[in-house]
């Protein structure tokens, strides 16, 4: 299950508040606007400052996947990467190595993407 995490001082702000953990990025949103009003005298956050936070908000989660959900027949499965980063970059060797393929197309990737699996 993806889990969304912020931190204020990703975003310049001298302050060591932190949310880890929340099931939505709505539920994270909704708990910023409480430390917002509480710890920085803010009634709203600003549009700015909105998408700021939105740029930053890291996912976590165990990422998956499996060769054979995009029609390859090589057996060959991640399973539980720390992030899409680490699971693509892991994938482009397996792509190298096994495949031959000194790059992963742009249309195999967003089918890739699309079958990543998060726990």
């Amino acid at each position: 299950m993806m889990k969304y995490n912020f931190r204020c001082e990703d975003i310049g702000m001298n302050c060591g508040y932190e949310i880890r953990g929340a099931s939505t990025e709505e539920e994270l949103l909704e708990e910023l606007k409480i430390h917002a009003k509480m710890s920085h005298n803010l009634n709203s956050i600003p549009l700015d400052v909105l998408e700021k936070i939105k740029r930053n908000i890291k996912k976590s989660g165990k990422y998956s996947f499996s060769c054979v959900d995009v029609g390859m027949k090589c057996g060959f499965e991640i399973i539980n990467a720390d992030s899409e980063e680490e699971l693509l970059n892991e994938l482009a060797i397996h792509a190298k190595l096994s495949h031959n393929m000194s790059t992963i197309p742009q249309d195999t990737l967003n089918a890739i993407k699309s079958k990543i699996k998060v726990m």
